[in-house]
């Protein structure tokens, strides 16, 4: 009978150990899942799923079936799994773009477009006859250093030859590196009042057209802006008895107009709207509940190349393994770790969102567009790179909850090195969920040598130092999601997530969502100079120290030429209406 009743004991044991280690399983992350997924979303077949491309569009239908094969419903105020919106995701050339110069003598050079020129993707449209010739060496107009090629000539109204980079070349460790951007050199010339600026390479070697690349967060720009090559710029100097300046004879700066020499131009581009989607599953709470927490991931990258890619040429497949496939990956194993919880006390909302390369479209259009009420969702996780742990992890958010600090505390079990962070913004999407004073958690682990290159593949992500990280991950999600009260939200300082190509705070949120000339302004900073000097979500800046703004690049460029304390007059666009305020800049090293 003792036997019998042993026996029984030790069988209880044992099936119960087996039940332990199945359900241990089922609630920790899967380094093979894990790897799965990222080779599936990194692979040749999505093309570096680019939002709008056919690659996104397989991008949206694998997570779509993933979310499904997990478990997750479709929130039925969607009426499914998918958010779409649309954006400009693509620009291409028009018929009949025509550039012809006349070099006196009745000469004529009719050019050919995309062998001997090609426009900006941020060029204007334009129908220019017989325009005046310029040359202004870099085209650059700096004040540190101080430099200006514009310097005793008058552009208005003219075509403005320039050449790439500054008076080092290349040299990416110049004083002048900052003022390299094409951008930031038709900002110049339309601010002097030239109609088109021409740009030409500053030597021989590097004499090649760049491809047509393109974004949702280019935005056009009040001036005319073509590449050209050397050749014709040659011709232009012969017709005068000159010769091409070498880069060593301009250091400083020598404008000329070249005589008799005219140009007409027809540019036409055509600007592609494309739709895209975010795909978004619910995990439902397995008790009576009305508020949610959302964990998203971007699932989005550059395709083959669009604004932001640091390839030298255009075409290859960028990958995005760590950028972000595994914020994705992470994602899903989250999700499927969470389903299997037998208490949930709070919705969860998973979010795989579109087109954050091109400037945090899919997060700011579901906070804009939300099916669930903003004051439901508590607290907001993301995960965008983690796939590189090198060391320590970097959490952000820190200081956006009072509980924050404790819960991850408690949650880190396996003593991960992490590097706390105070700020709620930052340059991905848990920043759309604070400028709606939501809680959030950032994870991140780092920039490193394939950041935006065809080059980050699947093979170089550290899977297991992942599953870590989503370990203790998913058990910060379900301490917050069975926490007995909600997240109290707090206030955060900006930092500084990286060095800063200017010195001055304003404290603006940027929409990237509002197409058109301007900086659309999403949110300010709390007690930011943006505050002080009551600019307001929603308005839309047009002006800023007596320069036209029509793109972030505009704000930025004006940003650069100043310093911490100087006083210059906004003027914004609200309710239809011009409104100039008083801005004084802040010091970004003390705001952030």
């Amino acid at each position: 009978m003792k036997k019998s009743i042993l026996v029984k004991i030790l069988v209880f044991i044992f099936l119960a150990v087996i039940n332990s280690s199945i359900y241990s399983s089922q609630n920790s992350i899967s380094v093979e899942r894990l790897k799965s997924y990222v080779t599936q979303l990194a692979s040749d077949e999505f093309e570096g799923r680019l939002a709008g491309s056919e690659g996104g569009r397989k991008t949206e239908a694998f997570i779509e079936l993933k979310f499904k094969e997990i478990g997750l419903s479709p929130l039925k105020e969607l009426g499914g799994y998918c958010q779409s919106f649309s954006f400009t995701s693509n620009v291409s050339l028009n018929e009949g773009n025509e550039v012809v110069f006349y070099l006196g003598g009745n000469k004529e050079i009719k050019l050919v477009p995309e062998k001997d020129f090609i426009p900006a993707s941020f060029s204007e449209d334009c129908i220019y006859e017989n325009l005046d010739v310029v040359f202004a060496g870099f085209g650059i107009k700096s004040q540190n250093p101080q430099r200006n090629d514009y310097e005793g000539i008058d552009v208005k109204g003219k075509a403005v030859v320039i050449l790439k980079n500054g008076p080092d070349g290349d040299d990416q460790k110049s004083p002048y590196v900052l003022f390299y951007p094409l951008r930031y050199k038709a900002s110049v010339a339309r601010e002097l009042g030239a109609k088109v600026l021409i740009v030409v390479s500053e030597d021989d070697i590097k004499d090649e057209l760049p491809k047509m690349r393109s974004g949702a967060v280019a935005g056009s720009s009040s001036v005319t802006v073509i590449s050209l090559k050397r050749e014709f710029l040659k011709k232009l100097f012969e017709s005068q008895g000159r010769k091409i300046p070498e880069i060593k004879e301009l250091t400083a700066p020598s404008p000329f107009q070249f005589s008799n020499a005219k140009v007409s131009l027809k540019i036409s581009l055509k600007r592609v709207k494309a739709t895209s989607k975010n795909i978004v599953g619910l995990l439902k709470a397995t008790e009576n509940s009305d508020e949610y927490v959302v964990i998203g991931a971007h699932w989005d990258h550059l395709g083959r190349g669009i604004e932001g890619s640091l390839a030298e040429k255009w075409g290859e497949i960028h990958h995005g393994a760590d950028d972000n496939g595994s914020g994705s990956a992470g994602m899903l194993e989250v999700a499927r770790v969470l389903k299997e919880e037998k208490i949930r006390k709070r919705n969860v909302i998973f979010i795989a969102f579109a087109a954050e390369e091109l400037g945090a479209l899919g997060s700011v259009y579901f906070t804009k567009n939300s099916p669930v009420p903003l004051d439901k969702i508590v607290a907001m996780i993301n995960l965008d790179m983690i796939g590189r742990l090198r060391g320590k992890l970097i959490v952000e958010g820190l200081g956006t909850a009072k509980e924050w600090k404790e819960i991850i505390k408690k949650s880190n079990t396996e003593n991960l090195p992490l590097g706390l962070h105070e700020s709620g913004y930052g340059p991905s999407d848990h920043t759309s969920f604070y400028t709606q004073k939501i809680p959030v958690l950032f994870f991140f682990t780092g920039a490193h040598s394939d950041y935006h290159l065809p080059s980050d593949t699947a093979d170089k992500i550290n899977y297991e130092g992942e599953a870590q990280i989503l370990n203790l991950v998913s058990k910060i999600a379900l301490a917050i999601v069975n926490s007995p009260t909600k997240p109290t939200y707090l206030e955060t300082k900006a930092e500084s997530g990286g060095k800063a190509t200017f010195n001055v705070y304003v404290g603006t949120v940027p929409d990237f969502t509002e197409e058109g000339k301007g900086f659309k302004i999403l949110s300010v900073r709390s007690n930011s100079p943006a505050e002080k000097a009551g600019i307001k979500g929603g308005d839309l800046l047009i002006s800023l120290a007596g320069k036209k703004i029509e793109n972030i690049y505009d704000y930025a460029y004006v940003l650069q030429e100043h310093k911490p304390g100087d006083e210059v007059e906004a003027i914004v666009i609200r309710d239809g209406k011009e409104v100039k305020l008083k801005i004084v800049f802040g010091s970004r090293k003390l705001s952030e």
